[in-house]
């Protein structure tokens, strides 16, 4: 339990840790848009790929139990 506790605190750290990492020298301090862009853009298709695929966990786990979530591609079970 421990463990766990330490794990949160440290990802919640690393995060306040990006984001002044981000803002005070790739934005402020180096002057360079291209780095800050490129960061920008990597971390939202981080984050869109986390998103996806925690929709697709979620709604596998939820069609067990008999809910069923809409699908986002568009081919879903034919019945």
């Amino acid at each position: 339990m421990i463990a766990l506790i330490d794990f949160v605190s440290r990802l919640v750290g690393d995060v306040g840790r990006f984001v002044d990492i981000f803002l005070n020298d790739l934005i402020l301090g180096a002057g360079d848009p291209l780095s800050a862009l490129l960061v920008v853009v990597g971390q939202l298709l981080l984050v869109g790929g986390v998103a996806v695929f925690g929709y697709a966990a979620v709604g596998a786990l939820l069609n067990e139990i008999g809910v069923n979530l809409p699908a986002l591609g568009g081919r879903g079970r034919s019945e």
